[in-house]
């Protein structure tokens, strides 16, 4: 038989060896802001839910076609960057109405702003458009010595480029003859306004009978946490009955010696979830607009443009159906790693408008996430249109797509602002009923704990501390803490009987133990402030 004793060295070892594996397997978060985008914050959870949360419209006219070089339409392969103090934004514009037909009449126009809502078109005077040098052309109609028609592009600062090439444009523009090439190319520039073709075929593809890859806006950026460039492109999967557009990923340590497109992992494809008519898929993905986010640890977006096929299989079009036509909007995922990606609900991230509405049938967010001037909110942008994607592709689809009541009444493309408050892409949720969860040992830095949290009027909020067992911290238990109420705020520091200094009894490793009611719980960070 064990005698007291013994069994109180045997527990007292126990507790060791526990917190000594709790110790082992402890996340590190140091002072890095940490996001709710998985249920890796959430060891023991009770009452609370994954929340996705939707931008705000502003229903702005952001950019409108308003100069001559415009008037075709604006296009989706567009991007903005905040930089040094100042926001930038390049988009795709067309100066003829039928785009597939329209090789040349394409550009890359630059606008600045310096607060991310009221933009300028600057008159750079890099090229003449007919008869004046008044534009804001960078890129088309001669300028960088290009002529290019509906083709994607994206813009990244590039670390490890010389000064004068730390903008880095991704493309498919040639100046072999007019149109695109067959690879993905970079153009590099010092004050991205003056362009030059540094890199061709950076990515390619085998050739086959059915192509299109690498045919939508290819992001490419440097993953400062990999120590790698990483690559989200287009990539078809093969089916007889449409393009099979999915999104795949390459990293490289340099700009180059990516694999083959048909190589690459698929990252996000159209499954059994999405909408299928007659057992074949009627839903693939466009533009990944993928991210790292930069103000959170391990942390990345993608924001999938969903295109719907208008098929046979639907009744109205039985007879004669569009070639390639039908309406997109914007989805949202989220990843640690860029590999494995959370899809949530599925819900409409930008839905499309109402019917008479500038984005009634199409919703395509561009490139890009900045922050205000205030640092509580954060911008995207959009290109909203009452045109459905293969509108204008001929007069066939124009004529069909009208006498069906889907045509574009006002014929117009905006681009569009859209606002989500800071790490307000998901939440830890809890309703009425009382939630809770308990994080797995962390090992941090800092004195304090910070959270954004949003209580509205009736929710509240307390948060204690546990040692690696599970135990609380003298002071700092639930009942100490300092109920958080009548808040919503990007950085409340959390306080137990008044005091926010986090105990040294801590030794820097701890477990969080949240109590949530009516409450948005966005983040959290361990602070030295």
């Amino acid at each position: 038989m064990h005698t007291p004793r013994l069994l109180l060295i045997l527990a007292l070892l126990c507790t060791v060896f526990r917190a000594a594996v709790s110790a082992a397997e402890a996340v590190d978060v140091g002072t890095r802001r940490q996001v709710f985008i998985d249920a890796l914050f959430m060891e023991d959870a009770r009452g609370v839910t994954l929340r996705t949360h939707q931008p705000r419209k502003t229903g702005e006219s952001t950019i409108t076609t308003d100069r001559p070089w415009e008037r075709g339409g604006l296009g989706p392969f567009s991007c903005v960057l905040w930089d040094n103090g100042r926001y930038h934004l390049w988009y795709h514009a067309m100066d003829a109405k039928l785009w597939h037909t329209s090789p040349t009449a394409g550009s890359i126009c630059y606008a600045t702003s310096d607060d991310g809502i009221v933009w300028k078109k600057p008159d750079l005077g890099i090229v003449e458009y007919e008869g004046s040098r008044r534009n804001n052309i960078v890129i088309g109609h001669g300028a960088a010595e290009l002529h290019i028609g509906q083709d994607g592009m994206m813009v990244f600062v590039d670390p490890n480029a010389p000064t004068a090439e730390r903008f880095r444009m991704t493309n498919r523009f040639s100046k072999k003859g007019e149109g695109k090439s067959d690879g993905l190319n970079l153009m590099s520039s010092g004050d991205g306004i003056h362009w030059k073709l540094t890199h061709e075929e950076l990515m390619t593809y085998r050739p086959e009978v059915k192509g299109h890859h690498l045919d939508s806006q290819n992001v490419i950026f440097w993953d400062e946490s990999l120590k790698k460039y990483v690559a989200f492109v287009r990539r078809n999967l093969k089916d007889k009955e449409n393009q099979g557009r999915a999104i795949a990923r390459a990293e490289s340590d340099r700009l180059g010696d990516f694999p083959l497109t048909q190589d690459l992992p698929v990252v996000f494809l159209p499954d059994p979830p999405d909408p299928a008519h007659g057992g074949v898929s009627v839903v693939d993905y466009y533009n990944s607009a993928a991210l790292r986010y930069p103000w959170a640890d391990r942390a990345y977006y993608m924001f999938p443009q969903a295109y719907y096929h208008y098929t046979r299989s639907l009744r109205e079009f039985a007879q004669d159906a569009p070639t390639n036509a039908g309406p997109i909007d914007t989805q949202f995922a989220a990843s640690r790693d860029g590999l494995r990606w959370e899809r949530y609900d599925r819900r409409p991230f930008v839905r499309v408008g109402m019917k008479g509405e500038f984005d009634c049938h199409s919703a395509r967010l561009i490139h890009g996430l900045v922050p205000d001037r205030a640092g509580r909110e954060l911008y995207l942008y959009y290109r909203g249109s009452d045109w459905l994607h293969g509108w204008d592709r001929d007069e066939r689809n124009r004529k069909l797509l009208t006498g069906l009541g889907l045509g574009a009444a006002q014929d117009t493309t905006v681009l569009s602002r859209l606002v989500i408050r800071r790490d307000g892409f998901v939440s830890v949720s809890a309703g009425q009923s009382v939630g809770e969860f308990i994080t797995p040992t962390l090992k941090f830095a800092g004195r304090r704990l910070r959270v954004n949290v949003d209580t509205s009027a009736t929710g509240i909020a307390r948060i204690a501390l546990l040692d690696s067992s599970g135990r609380s911290i003298p002071g700092h238990g639930l009942e100490d803490c300092d109920l958080i109420h009548t808040a919503n705020e990007i950085n409340r520091t959390v306080t137990w009987r008044g005091a926010a200094d986090l105990p040294a009894s801590a030794h820097g490793a701890v477990r969080l133990r949240f109590v949530l009611r009516n409450t948005e719980l966005y983040a959290f960070q361990f602070s030295d402030e």
